[in-house]
């Protein structure tokens, strides 16, 4: 693998020094004709020229002009202070050496990046594949006409070694042509937005389905934690193999293709696995994130965790190592980050949806959106996605625009135990618990030996009283614990209460 990354290593410094020799005046992708940019702040401006060269940049709402000097490396940034939010279509001009490029239809509102796997990636109208579209599709992307928001969707690249420092992607005026293919998730959420702040908002996808945590966290933060020993020296390995492996399988196949009209008990042999996919360790962030963290945004929605199933264990250490990760990188303090915990399936274990829920009790500034009432039991990829997306809003509007709204379900907090009986208390009862059926679905108690079983639970003010006949002294409840589970507590507004079990405290 050394000799592979040293070829990228020396091709991409040699790129990097002649383009900044030779190169001129050029910006990021991001950085394009219809961009929304982060109201009333200092929002970073960058790109990219010849050594040495001056660059000036004229932004339309103000009579201030900047400057900045290309550096050696060819680089150049600066910081611009952007007025508070504004529909009005703004410009930027940048020149240097007589080039002269104006960034057109700028909007100053809200921008929000939307990352994670399949779930956040599904479009709003049926493609191929697991790609199925949202309930009543026609009728929702005939009515996304919002000239006032706009989406960039970074293109799918992947890079394990090779520092990145542009994507692919463009900024586009949110039509019903253009929200087809774009996150339904980023859409109802950006929407929800929208429709509250009636400001204009700037929504970046980056998603790519069937990843894992690690494929999104940088190098730097993962190369000596412990945490990922394993994954680095299983990566090792696929990478020096793969050549000889490739070789072997060209050699197994001539021998299946020559034999198997002779002996039907020959099986096809298998297709060694590239070692450069979507699953290797930063590829993803060195990508499709790394060369977006320049740009200023409000938050990040995240919608991601089935591809760690296998690892739940360690899902809290390596998903909370990734938020803190993107934070310091991008320089922004402690930014949002509301994340959607998985829904019931017969395939994803409730430890995956504990570590979630340990992530927003123990990272600052996370928010979780549970979906126990809109799981499907087959399907790891439920349709609805507009109720996931109108809860990260709730988050949102209520922790960054000042809504006065009930932002999250019930959580659990303490359990006391008197007798026969657990009463079990939780965090955003808001104006109260109910249960929207006959009887409360999905406690469990158990006793000192850990065995538990199917509770009675009644609803009593702002707990939940739980019992069992078999369980005559409890020491454990727990909620919603399963794979696919059906369960009904929810809060007067609406939100579900989140799985728990009460041995782990955070």
């Amino acid at each position: 693998m050394k000799g592979i990354k040293l070829k990228f290593i020396f091709s991409f410094i040699f790129l990097s020094f002649s383009l900044a020799l030779f190169a001129g005046l050029r910006l990021p992708s991001v950085l394009s004709n219809n961009l929304v940019l982060q109201q009333d702040t200092l929002v970073k401006i960058w790109g990219w020229g010849k050594a040495g060269a001056i660059v000036k940049i004229v932004p339309s709402w103000s009579k201030e002009t900047y400057q900045a000097k290309v550096s050696a490396d060819g680089k150049w940034n600066l910081s611009l202070k952007t007025t508070k939010t504004s529909s009005k279509a703004q410009q930027i001009s940048i020149t240097s050496d007589d080039k002269l490029i104006i960034i057109q239809n700028i909007l100053i509102g809200e921008v929000w990046l939307a990352s994670g796997q399949s779930n956040m990636d599904f479009p709003m109208a049926k493609s191929t594949g697991w790609r199925t579209g949202v309930p009543n599709a026609d009728e929702d992307i005939k009515k996304a006409n919002y000239p006032e928001i706009r989406i960039f969707h970074v293109k799918q690249s992947l890079s394990p070694f090779v520092e990145l420092e542009d994507c692919g992607g463009e900024w586009k005026i949110l039509t019903p042509d253009n929200v087809k293919s774009f996150s339904a998730i980023a859409y109802y959420f950006g929407e929800e937005l929208f429709k509250n702040l009636k400001n204009p908002v700037g929504l970046i996808q980056s998603t790519w389905g069937g990843t894992q945590a690690e494929a999104w966290t940088p190098k730097s933060y993962m190369s000596q934690n412990t945490l990922y020993k394993q994954l680095y020296t299983h990566q090792e390995e696929l990478f020096n193999n793969y050549k000889k492996d490739s070789l072997a399988y060209t050699v197994t196949l001539d021998n299946y293709e020559k034999n198997k009209v002779n002996d039907p008990k020959i099986t096809k042999p298998k297709v060694p696995k590239n070692p450069n996919n979507n699953q290797a360790l930063s590829t993803l962030w060195i990508a499709m994130i790394r060369p977006l963290v320049p740009y200023t945004i409000k938050g990040v929605i995240w919608y991601q965790g089935e591809s760690n199933n296998v690892r739940a264990s360690d899902y809290f250490n390596v998903f909370s190592n990734m938020i803190l990760a993107w934070r310091s990188e991008w320089r922004q303090g402690n930014i949002p980050f509301y994340f959607v915990q998985i829904a019931p399936h017969y395939k994803q274990s409730p430890e995956l949806r504990e570590a979630q829920l340990q992530t927003y009790a123990q990272i600052r500034n996370t928010g979780i959106v549970v979906i126990t009432d809109v799981g499907d039991s087959t399907d790891i990829h439920p349709r609805d996605k507009k109720t996931p997306a109108l809860r990260l809003a709730k988050w949102a509007l209520a922790e960054q625009y000042g809504f006065k709204i009930q932002k999250a379900g019930p959580i659990f907090s303490n359990v006391n135990f008197e007798k026969d009986k657990a009463a079990v208390e939780f965090q955003h009862v808001g104006d109260g618990l109910y249960c929207s059926g006959n009887e409360i679905k999905g406690f469990e108690i158990a006793g000192v030996n850990g065995v538990y079983f199917k509770a009675t639970a009644h609803i009593i003010k702002d707990k939940v009283v739980v019992n069992a006949v078999q369980v005559l002294e409890p020491k454990y409840v727990r909620y919603g614990w399963g794979n696919f589970f059906q369960v009904n507590l929810f809060n007067r507004a609406g939100l579900p209460a989140s799985p728990f079990r009460s041995s782990i405290q955070f």
